[in-house]
């Protein structure tokens, strides 16, 4: 179908979304109009672009060209590699998560791509004993015995080739990888980890792999993770940082992963100038960016975070993390316009939590929380996995906004205390108390989360490292700077070490 007065891929036009009708796709079924794709008892909603781009190959039947790609599903637009390679590897996300690998992209090299579903012939140029994608299981079981089989297997593979080419598998798995650790979740960093194994089985010497590999070691190192899990991963990230240095010296991601420790926190001073460095070095890798701006955050330095999360963000425009944090600092910094202009931007194409939580946050906090609340229940945004508990949590604080009754200030009050003390770290439901009026528990709960003092002082993670301080600089903050305690915890935690040392004071501060 396609655009009106078109027939889809046959002669130009845009791929129109609400013209499209529903297919099956593997053993998913697929509604275009609505973004949703859905499997037994189980949906989720893609974003526009992603969803436009599957329309377009499923509906080709055959080898679509990147040019074709641009034509039909960005109107023509100029459109960098990255883009189409970050969408297709949502794509390919998918076919491996909800789709159950029942259907692949296949990336035909200077050619185009093709879309497979299970019943297909092997894809083109791909040896006859298997597809271009790799199932599940044999992904999870890459994870056992890496040593002698990585090397006697991998080697094979790879001469199947010749020593000039890459394994399409390989590369496949590896630009999964990359679009799936964008998200940046505990789960899909395994997964990842998953991924980047089998492709460096398949291919030895694949040197960014080895450094996607040792950077997604080290990311795991850095999270609170049954400890049988993580066994090993540091020997494991050094293994990867050695090959990626034999087979593609100056990688990015291993550079990162060997001078990266386990977190910042409580250790500004000490890190800034190491994020700061990595920038210079590697000016066009978006991490050495990200982590500066996420620092700067987190000592209360706004405007400085935005120029550095603005140069990760000119380097990977779709990570939701990037642009989540993008649009917190420009609000931070008073800039309203501009962040709702961020997040919009992102919701467009991203169902993320954290973008989709933060346009909530904005609309609330910024004197709009009807607004909000039709966020809140617009079931479209609504990202994969919300639970009913969260979309009460939000409606029971929005309420209270809306009517400012002193029976729903009350209830929605008794109700975040009851969640701050379910939840794990509830830092969140301290600043809804606060700006509902309650400042003396609001408090009694940071100071249990930063200090790990006081009847909230089991909320205090284990691993100190794990937490954020950007949200004690947030406007919803804003009640509480002045009070005595609130300066305690600034003094608990080293950030007003790292103010004194560095002579940089947060934004809040120069005011």
């Amino acid at each position: 179908m396609g655009a009106i007065g078109h027939d889809g891929l046959a002669v130009p036009g845009r791929v129109e979304l609400a013209h499209e009708p529903p297919f099956h796709l593997g053993i998913l079924d697929v509604e275009p109009a609505t973004r949703q794709l859905k499997s037994g008892s189980r949906s989720e909603t893609i974003e526009p672009r992603v969803m436009q781009v599957l329309v377009a190959l499923f509906r080709a039947g055959t080898i679509v060209t990147r040019e074709e790609l641009i034509a039909r599903c960005w109107d023509g637009r100029v459109v960098g590699d990255d883009a189409i390679n970050r969408v297709l590897s949502r794509i390919r996300h998918i076919a491996a998560e909800i789709g159950q690998d029942s259907f692949s992209v296949e990336t035909i090299t200077k050619v185009g791509y093709r879309l497979h579903a299970d019943g297909d012939a092997p894809a083109h140029g791909v040896p006859a004993g298997g597809p271009v994608r790799a199932s599940r299981r044999k992904l999870m079981g890459s994870l056992v015995g890496a040593g002698a089989v990585v090397a006697a297997g991998g080697t094979l593979a790879w001469q199947m080739f010749g020593s000039n080419r890459r394994p399409p598998q390989a590369e496949e798995l590896y630009q999964r990888a990359l679009g799936l650790r964008i998200s940046s979740t505990d789960a899909e960093n395994r997964q990842v980890i998953a991924y980047l194994r089998e492709a460096v089985r398949i291919a030895p010497d694949f040197g960014e792999a080895w450094g996607a590999l040792a950077f997604a070691y080290r990311g795991a190192l850095g999270v609170d993770a049954d400890p049988a899990e993580v066994a090993g991963y540091a020997d494991r990230m050094q293994e990867a940082i050695r090959q990626a240095d034999r087979y593609d010296p100056g990688n990015a991601d291993a550079a990162f992963a060997r001078r990266l420790g386990g977190g910042y926190f409580g250790r500004w001073s000490d890190m800034e100038p190491v994020y700061r460095d990595l920038a210079r070095q590697y000016p066009k890798h978006p991490v050495g960016h990200y982590l500066l701006g996420t620092l700067l955050m987190d000592v209360g330095r706004w405007k400085d975070a935005i120029v550095a999360l603005q140069a990760a963000k000119d380097r990977n425009a779709h990570s939701p993390m990037i642009r989540y944090k993008l649009t917190v600092a420009l609000w931070s910094a008073g800039h309203i316009s501009d962040a709702e202009h961020e997040i919009d931007d992102a919701l467009r194409w991203s169902m993320h939590s954290a973008i989709w939580q933060t346009k909530i946050k904005l609309l609330a906090m910024t004197g709009r929380p009807q607004a909000a609340l039709a966020v809140l229940n617009d079931v479209a945004v609504r990202p994969a996995g919300t639970t009913d508990d969260q979309l009460r949590r939000w409606r029971l604080f929005i309420t209270s906004l809306i009517s400012r009754a002193p029976d729903d200030v009350g209830k929605a009050l008794a109700g975040l205390v009851q969640y701050a003390r379910q939840d794990h770290v509830p830092v969140p439901q301290a600043f809804q108390i606060a700006m509902l009026g309650d400042r003396e528990t609001a408090l009694d709960v940071l100071e249990g989360c930063y200090l790990g003092v006081g009847s909230w002082g089991s909320k205090r993670p284990a691993d100190p490292s794990g937490g954020a301080a950007h949200p004690l600089f947030q406007p919803q903050a804003r009640t509480l700077w002045n009070e005595v305690r609130f300066g305690r915890i600034l003094e608990g935690i080293g950030i007003e070490q790292y103010w004194r040392s560095t002579g940089k004071l947060p934004d809040y501060r120069r005011r």
